[in-house]
């Protein structure tokens, strides 16, 4: 019965985090890998790919095959996180026995985690993610119990265990990482002895699991043989791993929408103030209940040891980033969620258990202000992400009139919304893909009737577009999201 309410709850908040909204550049990206007809035509792109869709070689193939089950729209594309959370988030409810106060607390938290709310709307391995370390984590909570084996008779535990870090491993090259993590805590939780009885009674689901995690650590050594790697537009800095754990704490649905963020850095938190202020102190109440005396005497520490390994992995990626200017963003720390549920749970069952009338306001304010950043980031406009659809809506449009239209967005995002774009001369009811061009090339082309322009940083960076579309006369005539329409009045 337990774990019917914990599946039927986690599909019900799954299906209201997901939307139909537009798909964003990354997303596009997915989608026109994931919408090749047949195997082959897929590996044939996927292997001349050189960002990181080859890297994400069990995400991507997944796609493939949801599409061809499910269809190609936004809706499928964003459905295709279901699974994932629903197990996910029912291993970690269930990881806590029946009667346990914890257990309905753990609920709330990983139903309505803001990070989760947001990546379940998004065609991109982070939900499979977090749904692999819940997995990870709950079934490591199982082996610690009570500290002996003993508590862990039912291979299952460890069978869960496994999925998840081979899930990991396949989810991106960055997934290897965590899942190193997670094999690291049984390096902590148990002796030698207790890690050899371990292997030796279920030696056969090891065996079975190091298969593809050899396989896929072989598969990434060669993507970077093939020249694969991260977008290098930016480099991590104090900034981004503030944002980082903005993002991964919750914070993301009570201020600004990223897109503001990512144009004006923290001023963009003007007039947010009252509610991400109350959000920090409600979740350093959290934290310091779990991980400070007398909270931590009252737990089995075996916990805390869960916490600290599966979070030494971004010491890692954001050394990385700074050594081969890679920009850490919270999505790319996705795994870590589960552990930072795991001690908010620690830490409000904590202040719950207290007398005093401030601990149980914490953990209201807390869970009311979690609940209220899931539906901001769901329901609030200034969260939406990269409007493709309007802005390639406009551009069809144009086009059919006989407009010439020039495309200064992700080529994906064109592909995926069925606007045809040349890269070289456009013909008749093309638009000419324009990416980070220089004033005299823009010069020796057609004026065209309408431009759309996205992201200045990332498809203008010598901001040359910019300085033809003021010095040609033209004017904003439509926004959307990270879009602006220009028009020449005088075409």
């Amino acid at each position: 019965m337990a774990i019917c309410l914990a599946v039927a709850a986690a599909i019900v908040v799954a299906l209201v985090a997901i939307s139909s909204r537009s798909l964003w550049i990354d997303e596009a990206g997915t989608a026109v890998m994931a919408m090749h007809p047949t195997l082959g035509s897929w590996w044939h792109a996927m292997a001349q790919d050189k960002t990181t869709c080859l890297q994400m070689p069990l995400y991507m193939l997944y796609m493939w095959g949801w599409t061809k089950l499910f269809g190609s729209s936004e809706w499928s594309f964003h459905l295709a996180n279901l699974p994932w959370f629903v197990a996910g988030a029912a291993a970690f409810i269930l990881s806590f026995p029946a009667g346990d106060r914890r257990r309905p607390i753990a609920a709330w938290l990983v139903l309505f985690c803001p990070f989760a709310w947001y990546y379940l709307d998004e065609a991109r391995p982070y939900a499979m993610q977090v749904g692999a370390s819940l997995l990870v984590v709950a079934s490591l909570r199982q082996l610690a119990q009570g500290g002996s084996l003993a508590d862990a008779r039912d291979a299952g535990q460890v069978a869960l265990f496994l999925l998840g870090v081979i899930v990991l491993c396949g989810s991106s090259l960055l997934g290897m990482i965590w899942a190193a993590g997670a094999i690291g805590v049984l390096l902590v939780l148990f002796s030698r002895t207790q890690l050899a009885s371990l292997l030796q009674r279920h030696r056969w689901l090891w065996l079975a699991a190091a298969g593809p995690v050899f396989g896929f650590a072989f598969y990434y050594a060669w993507t970077l043989t093939m020249g694969a790697r991260a977008s290098a537009a930016a480099t991590t800095t104090l900034a981004s791993i503030f944002f980082v754990g903005y993002e991964l704490l919750g914070f993301a649905g009570l201020g600004p929408g990223r897109l503001e963020m990512r144009n004006t850095g923290v001023a963009a938190l003007h007039g947010y103030w009252w509610p991400v202020a109350l959000y920090a102190v409600a979740t350093a109440i959290l934290l310091g209940a779990a991980v400070l005396p007398p909270g931590l005497k009252q737990r089995n520490r075996r916990h805390l040891a869960i916490v600290l390994c599966c979070c030494a992995p971004p010491v890692v990626i954001f050394g990385t980033g700074g050594l081969v200017h890679f920009r850490a963003l919270g999505r790319h720390l996705a795994p870590s969620v589960p552990p930072l549920l795991l001690l908010f749970t620690f830490g409000a069952s904590a202040l719950w258990s207290r007398p005093s009338g401030w601990a149980r306001l914490a953990v209201v304010l807390f869970c009311g202000l979690s609940l209220f950043s899931c539906l901001s980031l769901r329901f609030s406009v200034r969260h939406e992400k990269d409007n493709y659809r309007a802005a390639a809506t406009v551009a069809k449009t144009a086009l059919r009139n006989g407009q010439p239209v020039w495309w200064n967005a992700a080529e994906e995002g064109a592909q995926y919304y069925g606007v045809p774009v040349a890269t070289g001369a456009a013909t008749s009811g093309e638009a000419l893909y324009i990416a980070n061009p220089t004033r005299d090339s823009l010069n020796h082309l057609l004026a065209p009737g309408l431009i759309i322009a996205s992201k200045a940083d990332l498809y203008d960076s010598q901001m040359a577009l910019a300085e033809y579309i003021r010095d040609q006369g033209y004017s904003p005539t439509e926004r959307f999201a990270a879009f602006v329409v220009w028009e020449r009045k005088r075409y």
